[in-house]
This record gives C-alpha cells, structure tokens and sequence, in this order.
C-alpha cells in the first residue's frame, strides 16, 4: 500500500531556504510557508517522519545550485519522507516545486498494485479524524501516462494521483513545477475540498515492480497569486 493518512495536529517547525524564497517564486505573489530540507541532518530529522512500507530508502540532503534538496534513491525500496503543515487550500492554492529524476521504475501505463512505482511523487495529505475519512492528492512523474493524465491509487479511491511529469525526456533536468492544488482537487475529486492541508510528503519508489528509481527535491512553496 503506497497511501498514508495522518491526523490534524499543530503546525509544525518548517526549515526556510531563504535563496529559493528569493529567486524561484514568480508565480506566487504571497508566500504562506516553504517546505525544504535540513543540511547536514540525519533523516528523518526532526519536524519530520518516515513511512517505510517494504524498505527504506537511501535520503540524503545535498547543496545545488545554492539551495538544499533532497535525494532519494530506491533500489527495490518504498518508504515516504512527510512533514506536517496546517494551511487552506482556497486560501493558499499554489505550490511550486522543482525535482530531477535520475531513474524511473521498471513499469508501463499499468495502475496497479503491481505496478504501483514512481520515479518521484509528492503528496499532499487532507486529513481526517480516521484514514478511512482522509483523502491524498499525489503529483507523480510517471514512466508512460502523458501529463495531465488523473488516475485512482490501487490502494484507495481517497488517493488520486496527477501526473505531472511523463518519459524519459526530461531525465536529468532540474523541471519547475506549477500547480493550483485547488483546482487540482476539485478536478481530481468532482468537489472541493472540505479541510485544511495537514502534510506534504515525497517519495520515489521501486518495490512492486523490484526495479530501481532515483530522483531529487526541491523545496515547495506555498502560496497565492
């Protein structure tokens, strides 16, 4: 299963990379909040948690181009790095990312569980008093389903993946990301969401099709025009 929930609690402490803040957020106006990573800290450090599903996988926080990212390497692994936030979607919209992959799983078009690998996923968790009341947006890079492309996790029909990213083209480029999560939900879902954002999470997985995966995070911002 590649789909956690987790329960409201109190905003937590959000490392703030100052560079990024300063040179990559012209599609937001208003910054709500930054989520990066900790130089030089163990992972996961804290103000952060792990998923581990089947293995964890190899992270690591390295400086380029100035501000700090984190690298994840699976090799037949699947766990989850998240942090808690506390934000409204209708207020604060947008995010903005950048991510590389080095190395996609070995899969297809398959939305299966055996097939249920990504080169790179961020999630964004809108949870409930109980996982069985939550629902999770994932922004994936996929190895066959062209952008655009909004599929139904195999593991809940509370999870709905958009792909944002698509093929091997673009591997090993640093691509910006731009998303109105709003609209995404409401797309994604058929209606707007009814809660606040409680975690934002990143993953790249190889476990079900025991392959290899490889990619790296920017930090993403939240915000509004």
């Amino acid at each position: 299963m590649k789909t956690i929930f987790v329960g409201i609690t109190a905003l937590t402490a959000l490392f703030i990379s100052q560079r990024y803040l300063a040179g990559e957020t012209a599609f937001i106006g208003k910054i709500f909040s930054t989520v990066s990573f900790p130089v030089g800290a163990s992972l996961p450090a804290p103000g952060w948690k792990e998923k581990v599903y089947n293995a964890r996988n190899q992270w690591g926080v390295v400086e380029e181009g100035g501000s700090p990212v984190l690298h994840a390497l699976s090799n037949g692994t699947a766990s989850m790095l998240y942090t808690e936030v506390n934000f409204n979607a209708k207020e604060y919209p947008l995010l903005r990312w950048r991510w590389k992959v080095l190395c996609l799983p070995r899969k297809g078009k398959e939305n299966d569980h055996a097939h249920d690998d990504y080169g790179a996923r961020v999630y964004v968790f809108f949870p409930g008093w109980t996982f069985l009341t939550s629902y999770v947006m994932e922004y994936v890079w996929d190895n066959e389903n062209p952008a655009g492309t909004i599929l139904t996790s195999p593991s809940s029909s509370r999870c709905k993946l958009i792909v944002v990213n698509s093929g091997t083209g673009d591997m090993g480029k640093w691509i910006t990301v731009e998303r109105n999560l709003w609209q995404d939900y409401g797309k994604a879902f058929g209606w707007e969401p009814d809660r606040n954002v409680g975690a934002i999470g990143f993953m790249t997985d190889s476990d079900n099709t025991s392959s290899r995966a490889e990619a790296y995070y920017g930090a993403v911002v939240i915000g509004r025009e």
